[in-house]
């Protein structure tokens, strides 16, 4: 399980760091002081956030509350050692919330049941196998933002970068299902990742895609299954 410790006192992490150092399965993957320096280790794909709560700049509770925002939120351990922000914490949905000084027999609770899976997460998730330079990736269906049909090649949007794919859209979308849903004749996107539709004075339609900066172009005959799927 990869790990990230956000907390802005170094001696604390350092602390947690050698208590995780005692469960083999534990990787910390990386540090921070603060939710803006955390905010750029989520390319990395931390499984498990053990997040401070009073940090300077934005507060661990903010934070958290976005990260719930993807469209796969890493797990939360809160750390803090004020127990009044207890009841705020647990909006965020955490898997548990320990008190400083952080104890060896809580900490190993809490992994417990970070551990755990869910009944969502035994269902197997798709995926797809892609050749990125000499290397071969595996990207999960979740991961994936869009797909557009760019000349000769289909360029591959997902969570941690683009890539280019021979896979042509239909190809695709018989390997991931309903996971995908076609809004142009060279466009699809994750269904899961659509958050909503916005048109221009010039009667087109876009879709705005978490995870894209730009929305893109809905064709006249896909609108109406877009604007089912938000019904949906």
């Amino acid at each position: 399980m990869n790990v990230l410790l956000v907390d802005d006192e170094p001696l604390a992490r350092a602390r947690l760091r050698r208590l995780l150092q005692v469960h083999p399965d534990i990787q910390v993957m990386g540090e921070a002081g603060s939710a803006e320096v955390a905010e750029r280790a989520l390319n990395d794909e931390p499984d498990l956030i053990f997040l401070d709560i009073e940090m300077p700049g934005e507060s661990g509770l903010a934070w958290a509350a976005r990260l719930r925002q993807r469209a796969v939120p890493p797990a939360i351990i809160f750390t803090t050692a004020h127990p009044q922000h207890a009841l705020d914490a647990f909006v965020s949905s955490p898997v548990d919330y320990l008190l400083k000084p952080i104890e060896p027999a809580r900490l190993a609770a809490a992994l417990a049941r970070a551990r755990q899976p869910t009944r969502a997460q035994q269902v197997i998730e798709p995926r797809l196998s892609i050749q990125i330079g000499r290397q071969q990736r595996v990207i999960l269906a979740q991961d994936i933002v869009a797909a557009l049909s760019e000349d000769k090649y289909t360029r591959l949007i997902y969570s941690a970068g683009e890539a280019i794919v021979d896979l042509s859209l239909k190809e695709l979308e018989a390997q991931l299902g309903d996971r995908l849903l076609r809004i142009h004749r060279q466009a699809t996107i994750n269904r899961a990742r659509l958050q909503g539709v916005m048109s221009n004075a010039q009667g087109q339609h876009f879709a705005v895609v978490l995870g894209l900066a730009q929305p893109l172009e809905i064709s006249r005959r896909a609108l109406p299954l877009v604007r089912a799927a938000l019904a949906g």
